[in-house]
């Protein structure tokens, strides 16, 4: 299966509502997932095998959806590269 480094951002909106927080939920189901990322502060590195990676995004989706939010502007930039052996995300990975 193909490694990829996916760099996402999720931008939920919630015109007139609370979102605060929103985020923060989102940032979690990345950190559980066991996988290596880096978070920043306009976009999230994510890397691991490719199904797996999808797998969080829907999931970080799903969580912005859920949350008091009129609407959800994700975007997603896939990188794989069958030579490249180097992590470009951080090893968050339990030791």
């Amino acid at each position: 299966m193909a490694k990829v480094v996916a760099g996402v951002q999720v931008m939920p909106d919630g015109k007139n509502k609370d979102t605060d927080g929103c985020v923060t939920e989102i940032v979690k189901i990345v950190q559980e997932s066991g996988l290596n990322y880096e978070v920043g502060s306009k976009l999230t590195v994510i890397e691991g095998e490719f199904e797996e990676v999808m797998d969080v995004i829907i999931q970080m989706q799903r969580e912005a959806i859920n949350q008091p939010t009129d609407e959800v502007i994700t975007n997603v930039k896939l990188y794989y590269n069958e030579n490249d052996e180097g992590s470009e995300a951080q090893d968050n990975t339990p030791h």
